[in-house]
């Protein structure tokens, strides 16, 4: 079954759009997936994001996937509002002597050797998508923001070194600001490889100093750290290559 964890928006309900969905930002609910039929909604809401934004995903059953959203070492976050799910993203671990569970490091070879020298490993944050038929702007703001932070908080909640992002050149902008993040190589056709993607790295501790500017996003509690910490390590300690993962619960 999948879990719920305590974790709420930081920031207030938006105004409703005329003809988007309702927008109660405060009413969100994040999960980490475990049951099939939430794995299932999830990738359905992935294919239809990534196909609205041009991507040529020809899946029979509307479901985009690959086989890192198997691995022991990925964890699958859904955000719901209301009971419908809204958004989802997909964290990838890496192991202390290898990058092979990460999706991006076949695709950006500068990545092995920053990896020698990281004592904790990385996690990738990659596949965030948003349900396409939102159309309220500030809405869809708020839930990409509540899906970063979701990410960030995990991070924290398993100690990592550095955490990654494969993402759209509209977006660096974005996590450049907010989380001080750094450009790593060249970009590449990550999958599904349609547009140029460009893989962004940075510090915890870079994070952190950036989250605490920026409190209306990413203020994280002890309270929300506890409790993905115990959901995230239940999920990943259940796993055969869990005692390989560098992860401090």
């Amino acid at each position: 079954m999948s879990k719920t964890l305590a974790f709420r928006p930081r920031q207030e309900s938006m105004p409703i759009e005329e003809g988007s969905w309702h927008g109660n930002s405060n009413s969100f609910e994040l999960r980490i997936l475990e049951d099939e039929k939430d794995i299932r909604e999830a990738l359905q809401l992935r294919g239809r994001a990534y196909t609205a934004i041009g991507y040529d995903i020809d899946k029979a059953d509307g479901e985009y996937s690959d086989h890192f959203d198997t691995l022991a070492t990925t964890v699958l976050f859904g955000v719901y509002d209301s009971g419908r799910i809204v958004g989802t993203v997909r964290l990838c671990f890496s192991l202390p002597q290898s990058v092979a569970s990460l999706p991006c490091a076949s695709h950006y070879p500068a990545l092995r050797d920053m990896h020698r020298s990281q004592s904790h490993g990385f996690v990738e944050i990659s596949r965030l998508s948003i349900e396409p038929d939102i159309a309220n702007v500030s809405y869809r703001t708020t839930l990409y923001a509540f899906l970063v932070r979701a990410s960030l908080t995990a991070a924290l909640a398993t100690g990592v070194s550095m955490l990654l992002i494969a993402t759209r050149p509209d977006w660096v902008k974005f996590y450049r600001y907010m989380l001080g993040f750094q450009q790593i190589g060249e970009p590449a056709f990550y999958p599904p490889g349609d547009f140029k993607i460009t893989l962004l790295g940075g510090s915890l501790e870079q994070a952190r100093m950036r989250q605490r500017l920026q409190n209306r996003f990413f203020k994280i509690t002890e309270e929300e750290v506890a409790s993905m910490k115990n959901s995230i390590g239940r999920t990943l300690g259940r796993a055969d290559q869990a005692e390989e993962i560098k992860i401090a619960v």
